[in-house]
């Protein structure tokens, strides 16, 4: 067993009507790694938004912007122990989760509708036809060929879904990897290290090489088409615009609980732009979209991805971290859908 470790932990009400009244607390732990909640009572009569820091003096910002409903729900924060044992033989304690099998709607392929030229079939015992001299010879118009214009290639958008059940789970694997860096999963209240382009890159092939993207605790990895041209509605009655990748659904309960969505988009499938707005909805309403600003620190870098999880090609990464807009409990149908490149 590891020895104690203690975290200082301060949350901020930024009420404007408050004076940024910080409230101060520890937790201690001698597991490797726990995960608490930090939350205020459902009585309490503050209005937020809330900040949430840590270490000795509260200057690690975990949350930025929390709603009064996320904090009375609770905000997850993952305690890791800085024990020497916990550095070379990692035991996190788990908390047990049931298995949830998740449906997953994958997006159809359209199949075209071809109209067949008919070939005419001649009678089986045709009656002879007397020859007749016709008085004017007409020449007929002939038929022209068509030669239909090839389809484009489609293009791919990609989600993945880490559920906090699975924050134990992905954040002990990307520890064994490398148990020197920041990044244990976005449920672990971190991201890929973004003052280092090659270990940016190394901490996004590790995140989405996980193997636990198969289907169970952490939902199969699904995709959305890409359109390269505009014109037209997609299938939930959404504008489509090229560059934006079209409205897509996850349906209510296939997570079973909160989890962290992060779309990873090549850079080809942007024309080389980047998805700075993403429309999205939790009450189960297609057409009635909101839009976020994506973190512009995350999407800034590229990465190379070189795994089989998803094909190998540049890709960048959006999600509204430390935003809690994308940590969402399935209670409804979510949709999602592309609002601007730039």
């Amino acid at each position: 067993m590891a020895s104690a470790y203690t975290l200082n932990i301060f949350v901020v009400n930024n009420d404007p009507t408050c004076s940024a009244t910080t409230i101060q607390s520890q937790v201690t732990t001698t597991a490797c790694s726990e995960t608490y909640l930090v939350k205020i009572s459902s009585q309490s009569n503050a209005l937020g938004p809330f900040a949430v820091y840590s270490g000795s003096t509260g200057t690690t910002a975990i949350y930025s912007a929390a709603t009064r409903t996320q904090m009375v729900a609770g905000l997850p924060i993952v305690l890791y122990n800085n024990d020497p044992i916990c550095l070379t033989t990692p035991t996190p304690t788990p908390t047990p989760t049931a298995t949830v099998t998740p449906t997953v709607t994958p997006t159809a392929t359209v199949t075209p509708t071809v109209t067949p030229t008919p070939t005419e079939t001649p009678d089986a015992s045709p009656t002879p036809t007397p020859t007749v001299t016709p008085t004017n010879t007409t020449t007929p118009t002939p038929t022209p060929t068509i030669t239909p214009s090839p389809s484009a290639a489609l293009e791919y958008a990609y989600l993945f879904i880490e559920p906090q059940s699975g924050s134990t789970g992905i954040g002990q694997y990307l520890y064994n990897l490398n148990n020197s860096r920041t990044f244990f999963g976005f449920t672990n209240s971190s991201i890929p290290n973004t003052s280092n382009p090659s270990q940016f890159n190394i901490d996004m092939n590790d995140y989405v090489s996980f193997s636990g993207w198969t289907g169970g605790t952490f939902p199969a990895v699904q995709s959305e088409s890409v359109p390269q041209t505009s014109g037209g509605v997609d299938t939930y009655g959404n504008a489509i615009t090229a560059y934006n990748f079209r409205t897509h659904q996850v349906p209510a309960g296939s997570v079973g609980g909160a989890a962290w969505y992060t779309w990873i988009i090549p850079t080809g499938s942007t024309n080389g732009l980047e998805q700075i707005h993403i429309d999205f909805n939790i009450n189960g309403n297609p057409n009635s979209l909101n839009t976020i600003i994506t973190d512009s620190t995350i999407r800034n870098y590229t990465f190379t991805y070189t795994g089989g999880t998803i094909p190998v090609d540049t890709y960048k990464v959006y999600t509204t971290f430390a935003d809690l807009a994308f940590y969402i409990t399935d209670n409804d149908n979510i949709y999602f859908k592309g609002n601007t490149v730039a």
